[in-house]
């Protein structure tokens, strides 16, 4: 019996690594002849593009960037083989990500851009790359993704028809943007794709600062204008929507420049490396996560995992801490789902070994389990 392992995401003091190690001893200790395969897709700060090297590999390249609050740092992308092909994948969480926005005021938050993902673009082409994959998780950066425009070499005019600088949020005054400049550092050839991961720690989700509703309201409204002048210009299609976070997406933004748009990074980078296969090969998934609620669902890992078991009436069982029943229909994901919680602990508590102990206890019973029913 194959066994696939591949714990979803956890709060930021758990290693999903570690989960996955726990449910590996439990599985392994009854029934020690099974094959076992262990996929560490979290826990890694890289995100997607470390996922990518563990199962095809690559190599890192570094560069210094501005992050969405200017501050100068750090930055690497990976280069690996897709299709033959260099592929540059950026992770978006390091220039634009939630995590930075920890301690920033509301008007810090409101001038912050998205410039970066444009610097790391920009290197990747000078270094003579032509497919760019960018992984976009949820950000804090609310320019609609003008600031990445800027740095590819967008002008973007305010209603004096003065020039607005980088380092700004441009949505806030933008009235006019001229993409001519993008066009002549993009050529036909340079292909870039942007992966929507909306996956993000619920702790930090809870401890940042956001916009008012006043400030919210103020930027929508000029990204729909400006998108409409840009539409008209250019010849696009485009429309960002009231209320759904058109501004925080930045996806909006690479429409613009005729990227490729895909709604589920996870999904995309299991095709391209493989991974989906693995996940068809196997007798049985066996998937964990911090809880089971329509919140947690949210998170596209554990989706698609059980998506594509699915699609081949693969069994898929999910271990859980906590089950909380309003998750609508997703249920029908699972074959089956199991606590964890067999004793009192406390995450807070960082309850490390109690937690892992109860994990591999639970993979042992569901080992046995199917051991009976085999």
């Amino acid at each position: 019996m194959k066994f696939i392992i591949a714990p979803g995401k956890y709060s930021d003091h758990i290693s999903s690594r570690k989960i996955g190690q726990a449910i590996y001893s439990g599985i392994s200790r009854a029934l020690p002849n099974s094959e076992i395969v262990t996929m560490p897709v979290t826990d890694s700060h890289d995100g997607m593009p470390a996922l990518v090297k563990h199962t095809i590999g690559g190599q890192w390249y570094e560069l210094p960037f501005f992050d969405a609050f200017w501050h100068n740092k750090l930055g690497r992308y990976l280069v690996t083989k897709i299709d033959g092909q260099d592929t540059v994948i950026v992770d978006s969480e390091q220039i634009v990500g939630l995590e930075l926005a920890k301690g920033k005021t509301r008007d810090e938050l409101f001038h912050a851009t998205s410039h970066g993902l444009g610097e790391f673009i920009v290197d990747a082409i000078s270094s003579g790359h032509k497919n760019i994959v960018v992984c976009l998780g949820k950000t804090a950066v609310a320019d609609g993704g003008l600031g990445a425009l800027q740095a590819l070499g967008a002008k973007i005019y305010d209603e004096q028809g003065l020039l607005i600088p980088e380092g700004e949020n441009p949505l806030i005054s933008a009235y006019t943007v001229d993409l001519d400049g993008i066009k002549k550092l993009l050529p036909s050839r340079v292909r870039i794709t942007i992966l929507l991961n909306y996956s993000n720690s619920y702790e930090i989700r809870n401890n940042i600062e956001y916009l008012n509703e006043a400030q919210e309201s103020f930027l929508e409204d000029n990204l729909v204008y400006v998108t409409e002048r840009v539409n008209e210009k250019y010849n696009l299609d485009i429309h960002p929507m009231q209320n759904s976070d058109a501004i925080k997406t930045l996806a909006g933004a690479f429409a613009m420049i005729n990227a490729h748009i895909f709604r589920s990074s996870f999904e995309w980078i299991a095709n391209v490396t493989g991974m989906d296969q693995t996940i068809r090969s196997a007798d049985v998934l066996i998937t964990a996560t911090d809880d089971i609620s329509a919140e947690s669902m949210h998170d596209e890992l554990l989706y698609h995992l059980s998506k594509i078991a699915g699609t081949s009436k693969i069994p898929t069982f999910v271990l859980c801490n906590n089950f909380i029943d309003n998750f609508e229909d997703y249920e029908q994901l699972f074959t089956g789902i199991f606590s964890t919680q067999m004793s009192e602990y406390s995450a807070n508590r960082f309850d490390e070994k109690t937690i892992f102990d109860n994990y591999e206890a639970v993979a042992n019973q569901l080992a046995r389990t199917l051991i009976s029913f085999h």
